[in-house]
């Protein structure tokens, strides 16, 4: 199974950790991740804002590297798909755009046709590995674990573009965690902003924001988090500190980046996974590599 890899700028920086763990969960589950060398940054939202053309044409790119190997696109970052599908859906409905952009790509010898699949990591586990092949190659299960599933919103809204019936009662990282064997808990907030976008503009903003959704978390009884999103996870990790001064109550809770978590169940054990390089510490997780059949240190 073969796929254009597209991980953006924070798996690559900030949360290198995450791209090196994806890396490790796709060998084992026999996904050929092709890296597109030449793909640049997706912009974020805010450059759609200052630059539409540009945004179009940057985004637009980035499908035309992956149309010239002939393969779906994945990604593991939940603006960067955001911004792919938006551009794509706008190449396809609007000619004069498409006309534009193409004239764009020409310079480099690039041309979009709109063919491009483009598919999260998330997505990848449950329509291409799917749950039986998953759940075969669960080694160590995290039996007892609970867990919250923090979507946050990029991944899930707005409704349709991406095939949800209701995007904000999905479930599928519910739904892998259970393979994994893992408890998922119910609580508020699983599905809304987490506040990176906005601390750029007003990070107390964000950091209440943040901390809402962590609080929620740890009352609703998980002993970790887990999302699909690197900017997610750069908030509701680094963020903690403050939001402990500002409730004056210790947190304490673990972010994990989505394929961390599913190479902790296939094997791989937090070293691997550079669970280390998170700013709040996963002791949570000893416990599993002192009881895991297969080893986790």
């Amino acid at each position: 199974m073969k796929f254009a890899y597209y991980p953006g700028c924070s798996a690559r920086s900030t949360c290198a950790e995450l791209n090196d763990a994806t890396h490790l969960v796709a060998s084992k589950l026999g996904l050929d991740l092709v890296q597109l060398e030449m793909a640049t940054c997706t912009g974020a939202r805010e450059l759609r804002a200052i630059d539409p053309a540009g945004f179009y044409a940057l985004n637009v790119r980035i499908l035309a590297l992956a149309e010239s190997h002939g393969l779906p696109l994945m990604t593991i970052c939940n603006t960067c798909t955001l911004n792919v599908l938006d551009a794509h859906a706008a190449f396809v409905s609007d000619p004069e755009l498409a006309a534009s952009v193409n004239a764009r790509l020409a310079e480099e010898n690039l041309h979009y046709s709109g063919r491009t699949k483009i598919s999260h990591f998330l997505w990848v586990l449950h329509e291409d590995i799917g749950k039986q092949r998953l759940r075969e190659q669960v080694v160590n299960p995290l039996s007892g674990l609970t867990v919250a599933a923090f979507y946050g919103c990029h991944i899930t809204r707005p409704p349709g573009r991406y095939g949800f019936v209701d995007s904000r009662n999905n479930r599928a990282l519910e739904l892998l965690a259970e393979i994994l064997g893992c408890l998922p808990i119910e609580y508020s907030g699983r599905t809304e902003c987490c506040g990176f976008h906005t601390a750029a503009h007003d990070e107390r903003v964000a950091i209440k924001m943040t901390g809402q959704h962590v609080l929620a978390a740890k009352a609703g009884g998980a002993t970790a988090m887990v999302t699909p999103c690197p900017l997610c996870h750069t908030v509701l990790d680094s963020f903690q500190p403050e939001m402990e001064k500002d409730i004056d109550q210790k947190l304490d809770m673990p972010v994990l980046h989505l394929p961390q978590l599913v190479g902790l169940a296939l094997g791989l054990s937090p070293e691997q996974l550079k669970i280390d390089r998170h700013m709040v510490p996963a002791g949570v997780l000893d416990s599993y590599a002192a009881t895991a059949p297969t080893g986790l240190k």
